[in-house]
């Protein structure tokens, strides 16, 4: 039985998380299919070694994503985090082993924390993280138009020479 298939259900409309997230359903996919084909210990080990270390780049990109925008429930994100790190942590050892039984209780537990994390929280966190985007390349826009004190009734053409540099969030056409 398959248990990882990402879907359209996994989008958080962040293209580097979905990028990521991609990643661990393909990871682990290929560990799956390594464990019911009877692969070499070698490559089952090294499917086990990149799904640990794919998960802790990830884990870390997003708390440091968090962090940088402030978001508020970063706290309760970090220990759905760290719970999947500490069932990693405790199976990886027996899955080593070659311990069945572990290997298809941590398949149950990714496969339902994976869909579960990607279809709750991290879509939680990608909306504020784009609602921030959205917030501060207006006030950017604001600022950035404030500077000219442009009457509303009268519009004037600005030289391009004291206008200065084209903010980022102008110039890479953020909302």
């Amino acid at each position: 039985m398959r248990h990882f298939a990402w879907s359209a259900e996994n989008e958080v409309f962040i293209a580097q998380i979905d990028a990521e997230h991609r990643n661990l359903f393909q990871t682990a996919e290929g560990l799956e299919r390594s464990v019911e084909q009877n692969a070499t210990p070698a490559e089952t080990q090294r499917y086990l070694q990149a799904l640990a270390v794919h998960m802790e780049d990830h884990f870390s990109h997003e708390e440091w994503l968090m962090q940088s925008v402030r978001y508020p429930l970063f706290g309760w994100h970090r220990q759905q985090h760290d719970t999947a790190r500490r069932r990693l942590k405790l199976f990886l050892p027996l899955m080593e082993e070659g311990n069945v039984e572990a290997v298809n209780t941590f398949f149950e537990f990714l496969a339902g924390w994976l869909n579960d994390h990607t279809t709750v929280t991290d879509r939680m966190m990608a909306a504020f993280v784009r609602n921030y985007e959205r917030a501060h390349a207006a006030s950017a826009l604001e600022r950035w138009e404030a500077r000219f004190e442009v009457s509303p009734t009268k519009r004037e053409t600005i030289d391009p020479e004291q206008a200065g540099p084209v903010p980022d969030a102008v110039r890479l056409g953020h909302p």
